[in-house]
């Protein structure tokens, strides 16, 4: 961690924090990677402090994505027509059985400078390709070089392969308890904390699922499973007929969930990831979670999940999940041809899901995810000064609807510098681009080894051609 101090000066500062609001033209003064103030005429403070000038910009709390396979980092663009079972099938079936530990290191990396490139400096990284102790300590050591904060959440498939992912449902790797033991004994490893990426009912046993969520108690780490998607019915309510709901169970998309299981997970305190992109495009849900889990006061915050077939920003997550979530709310007046009078939920609530909410869903609010003092100087720095974001209303709006990573000029993680100019900085991003290259043409030249017919089979979605993951067939097995 820097012990030098930093001094932005002269910005318009979102602070997300209620309690302040904006300051336009005002200062945040950095020491020793805190947050020590914020507001107006700080410079009297910092006479040795490290100067950035922030006229024509923007300064926000680092965005918090709150789930992502990080692993992928390497594979954009792999899933651009597919499904879930597609997705499945090319990735988890086809690609993700031939990474090695330092491919896992490379796509780790390369995915977490994706994230830290666009303004995300707090990720849930749900690490689900971890076949070996070598494979998770390839991914702990690429997101702990990186920089980034964030939470390891450790998942399979450890010796078990693909099968690990269905029925007969072996044992959660055990594994995590040596990481738990070696890098986390102390709760955090750094930037670093540490979770455990569970199957749940979906894609394992009633019986595995209690073994898996004991495990992860004994081992006191919090929980993320995947519910609520089409095809896949009755996770949560199965989950609360095992007495395994909790407020340390984070659900991820939830799109699907009975009006029930959302109540069920409010009244547990449980957290929804929110994942828009995905749920849309991979035919999860027919809407995200939003409106439901805002309606009920639970913590949700966004996410991109898979960028195998989505962006890398959550820029594009708050355009997409207000869309949907005023098509959503508005869709039975627009079926009856009504004009709508007014809509709910605006840029700032979506701001507020990629920043302090989504903070809340992994309990780091009280560390991250607003620029209050005391808090961690997780900071970034938007030049707003280009035609696409220059308005002449809100700002913010004007940044939700508009901004992308290329927007994002600096990206301050703990006091520490890791984006300047609009330029990632440090020796690691050009190595880490290298090994990403590298394992890109072995796992390319891999795929060559595939016969048309496999290819086309995974491209229909045809589930004869890898059988994995396979979705439920008797919604009423769940209930």
């Amino acid at each position: 961690m820097p012990s030098q101090e930093l001094l932005i000066t002269g910005g318009h500062v979102v602070t997300v924090d209620p309690r302040v609001g904006d300051l336009p033209g005002a200062d945040v003064l950095i020491r020793d990677g805190l947050i020590v103030a914020v507001g107006a005429g700080l410079a009297s403070r910092a006479a040795a402090a490290r100067v950035i000038d922030a006229r024509g910009r923007l300064v926000l709390p680092g965005l918090v994505d709150t789930h992502r396979h990080v692993w992928q980092g390497a594979i954009g663009g792999t899933t651009g027509k597919v499904s879930l079972t597609g997705y499945a099938e090319m990735v988890i079936g086809g690609l993700a059985p031939r990474y090695r530990p330092e491919d896992i290191y490379a796509g780790t990396g390369w995915g977490a400078l994706q994230a830290l490139n666009a303004g995300i400096t707090t990720i849930a990284d749900w690490s689900h390709n971890l076949v070996t102790p070598a494979h998770a300590d390839a991914n702990i050591r690429a997101l702990r070089d990186a920089g980034i904060r964030a939470l390891f959440l450790y998942g399979g498939p450890g010796p078990a392969g693909p099968g690990f992912f269905g029925r007969p449902s072996p044992a959660h790797p055990a594994d995590a308890r040596r990481v738990r033991d070696e890098f986390f004994a102390s709760g955090g490893y750094g930037r670093l904390r540490m979770g455990l990426a569970l199957r749940g009912p979906a894609f394992s046993s009633a019986e595995a699922t209690s073994a898996d969520f004991g495990f992860a108690r004994e081992l006191g780490l919090p929980i993320s499973v995947h519910v609520g998607m089409a095809g896949y019915p009755g996770s949560v309510a199965l989950l609360d007929k095992l007495g395994l709901l909790g407020p340390d169970v984070n659900y991820a998309h939830a799109s699907q969930l009975t009006g029930r299981e959302f109540d069920l997970i409010a009244a547990s305190g449980g957290s929804i990831a929110l994942c828009p992109s995905v749920d849309m495009l991979m035919a999860l849900g027919s809407y995200p979670a939003t409106g439901a889990a805002l309606a009920r006061g639970i913590a949700a915050g966004l996410s991109v999940d898979t960028s195998t077939g989505t962006g890398t920003d959550l820029f594009s997550e708050m355009r997409i999940a207000l869309a949907a979530e005023r098509s959503r709310a508005n869709a039975a007046a627009v079926r009856r041809d009504e004009a709508v009078a007014g809509v709910e939920l605006d840029q700032r609530d979506m701001l507020r899901l990629a920043t302090l909410d989504a903070a809340r869903v992994w309990r780091l609010d009280g560390e991250v995810g607003s620029l209050t003092p005391g808090k961690q100087a997780d900071i970034i720095i938007v030049d707003v000064r280009a035609p696409h974001l220059d308005g002449f209303g809100d700002p913010v709006a004007s940044l939700v609807m508009g901004a992308g990573p290329a927007d994002v000029e600096t990206v301050i993680v703990e006091g520490e510098i890791l984006k300047a100019g609009g330029v990632l900085v440090g020796p690691h991003v050009e190595r880490t681009r290298e090994l990403m290259g590298a394992s890109r043409a072995r796992l390319g030249s891999l795929r060559l080894l595939r016969s048309p017919a496999q290819d086309s089979d995974a491209l229909r979605g045809d589930r004869a051609a890898q059988p994995v993951c396979q979705p439920n067939s008797n919604p009423r097995s769940f209930s």
